[in-house]
């Protein structure tokens, strides 16, 4: 039977606690040191730096961030730089050179003089990974640009393409194979319901960095590729002069590092993360997330000082990361922590204004594959945040109750929670040979993102100050909740795997004992997590999970079919793709690739290798954790793994 659930445990206290798990002192504590007005200042500050991975600009934001640290009276505080040169690998993947880029000019020479675009003036002006050149010649229009049909009948070698496919398709096709001297480009955004609305943004593009020999690209407005388009089409000769100051050479992935250490040094350790690089001024991604973790991080180690928190029993790491990459080689070098980490919260795009951008604020949980006490005590913090806003929004009274901060925005906050999502470095950390679950707070869509336009004019301090708040809260209960508070979360774990258990037992049609047998485990392993972080209540988890398990059917619920058994490579660390970087290449992956949940998919599948589960059996848990899939699909993505030596079969 369920205790009853985590509202209700809160209305049986003396008083309605704003968390139930937590007297209000505490929150109070919180909400009185974070300040979304000093996170809007610190993106306004981080968003000067042209931030690429392996960079100065990266290097000089990094600092920044260290000595922002450093006044916040964080400990442990350093910057940990790793090789990042073409040569050394974490695990599976290999590291890709740094950049260095001073200057970059595209100008039009015939039949007008003027010019066209200018780096560093503007930042996303010249594509990363753009090599040295000087180079006068004559444009061409190949459309994408990234197959023969695009280049039939036309002469390119020598000339500069303007094309809007992928750039580094763009360059195979037209530098590689056809000798064009460098590309102009109007490659699009994201796609998304306002694709193509504002003909002026110019896209942050990037040529491969593992290419030695690249040529360079200039970044150009849909405006003004149609303007240049126009014109050749009627006929005209269009003369470029580019010049391109660049090189490749090693470099480093440079990761800022910062603890509040905890009483307790076995209890283990609560890491909290946002990626630091991007273009300038990258605002939202993802100065947004980098600035919020450090008010969480200030406002907890101010709130410990003046004696408002007592010190946590776990340690909490605060790590601002060059995105992906940055993660893979931190916890590749760093096997004891990961060992020691618990979980945390990954932020990355937190604070854009809904008016400018067009994005919500979503809430992702730890994925399927590991269930966690964390995603219960995200939904608490982030239902009490949405309770808040929403009453001042429609009541009034005070802004302080409201979560509200000077200059900023008096809305309800607007946000969901929803299953895991892919696409920054919470995946790496939840891979396969770490294993940290994570649950991850990001914006989207955002329809300035990885363009010029994505300024610190389209955040706002409210929103920057709500996700602090609520950050800090999911992080503070993790690394201090009490023994006497444990019973109070054990119950809203109880109560969500009770949910999760009474929509499985809705379902209907041949999957429907799968979604209630994962239902069930899921449940059971959520409880688990209570059970291992807080042991004053793992008896009672553990009978609980007792009776959890007696509910599971006596035999296998799907039918035998593919029965071999998957190894990973002890070679492969982590997930797959990291950044630049595919460990599977120009391999296809099927008919799974086609899917619109086929990423997550595959990303969990590879996660269920243990060396004990059947091909079967990991179709069995993915169906029953998130869709229907046919075992054909998974057999041949398996097939695909061993091709590449990612696994072997047993």
């Amino acid at each position: 039977m369920l205790l009853f659930g985590c509202a209700l445990a809160s209305r049986a206290a003396a008083q309605e606690r704003a968390i139930p798990f937590w007297p209000d002192e505490v929150p109070a504590a919180l909400h009185a040191q974070v300040d979304g007005t000093a996170a809007l200042q610190t993106v306004r500050e981080l968003a000067r730096f042209h931030r690429v991975q392996g960079t100065a600009g990266y290097a000089a934001a990094a600092d920044y961030v260290r000595q922002k640290a450093l006044a916040a009276g964080l400990s442990n505080v350093a910057i940990e730089s790793f090789p990042a040169d073409g040569v050394t690998r974490y695990a599976h993947f290999r590291s890709y050179p740094g950049w260095k880029a001073t200057f970059a000019t595209l100008e039009e020479v015939s039949p007008q003089k003027r010019p066209i675009a200018a780096f560093p003036e503007l930042a996303v002006a010249l594509a990363d990974y753009s090599q040295e050149a000087d180079v006068t010649a004559e444009l061409v229009d190949v459309g994408k640009g990234i197959d023969a049909m695009a280049y039939a009948g036309k002469d390119v070698r020598g000339k500069l393409v303007l094309a809007d496919g992928s750039l580094p398709a763009v360059h195979q096709a037209a530098c590689v194979e056809r000798g064009a001297a460098g590309i102009v480009s109007a490659a699009p955004n994201q796609v998304t319901a306002w694709s193509g609305d504002d003909r002026d943004l110019i896209r942050w593009g990037h040529l491969d960095p593992y290419q030695p020999n690249n040529r360079f690209a200039f970044m150009v407005s849909k405006r003004q590729a149609e303007e240049l388009r126009a014109r050749l089409s009627a006929g005209e000769k269009v003369r470029l002069h580019a010049q391109v100051r660049t090189r490749m050479a090693p470099g480093t992935y440079d990761v800022v590092v910062a603890t509040i250490p905890g009483s307790d040094p076995a209890a283990g350790e609560v890491v909290v993360t946002a990626h630091l690089c991007h273009e300038s001024a990258g605002a939202n991604d993802n100065a947004s997330g980098s600035a919020a973790i450090l008010e969480v991080a200030r406002g907890l180690a101010t709130a410990i000082r003046l004696q408002t928190l007592t010190r946590p029993r776990r340690t909490i790491r605060f790590l601002w990361l060059p995105e992906i990459s940055g993660s893979q080689a931190y916890l590749i070098r760093h096997p004891e922590l990961v060992r020691q980490m618990v979980g945390g919260v990954h932020m990355d795009m937190v604070g854009g204004l809904l008016s400018a951008t067009h994005g919500t604020f979503h809430l992702s949980r730890t994925v399927e594959t590991l269930p966690h006490a964390a995603n219960e005590i995200a939904r608490a913090w982030f239902d009490h945040v949405v309770r808040a806003s929403s009453r001042y929004a429609e009541r009034g009274g005070s802004g302080y109750d409201g979560l509200t901060w000077p200059g900023g925005s008096r809305e309800a906050f607007v946000g969901d929670v929803r299953k895991v999502e892919m696409g920054s470095d919470h995946q790496v950390f939840q891979a396969g040979g770490f294993r940290v679950p994570m649950v991850y707070f990001h914006d989207w869509p955002d329809v300035t993102i990885h363009t010029q336009k994505d300024q610190p004019e389209n955040l706002d301090a409210t929103k920057l100050g709500r996700v602090a708040y609520m950050g800090a809260g999911i992080v503070w209960t993790l690394a201090a909740l009490p023994d006497s508070e444990a019973p109070t979360l054990l119950r809203c774990v109880q109560a969500a795997g009770g949910e999760r258990i009474a929509r499985a037992l809705a379902a209907e049609g041949p999957d429907a004992p799968l979604l209630q047998r994962e239902a069930v485990r899921e449940a059971a392993e959520a409880l688990g997590t209570v059970a291992t972080l807080w042991p004053s209540v793992a008896a009672a988890a553990r009978e609980e999970i007792g009776r959890l398990d007696r509910r599971l059917p006596a035999g296998p619920v799907a039918g035998k079919g593919d029965l071999r058994v998957p190894v990973r490579s002890r070679d492969v660390v982590g997930p797959l793709d990291v950044y630049y970087f595919s460990y599977l290449g120009a391999l296809d992956v099927g008919k799974l690739s086609h899917r619109d949940d086929g990423e997550v998919l595959a990303y969990e599948a590879m996660n269920l290798v243990d060396g004990n589960r059947s091909i079967s059996e990991i179709r069995d848990i993915l169906t029953g954790r998130y869709a229907p899939v046919p075992l054909p699909e998974i057999s041949e993505y398996f097939d695909v793994l061993a091709k590449a030596k990612a696994v072997s079969f047993r």
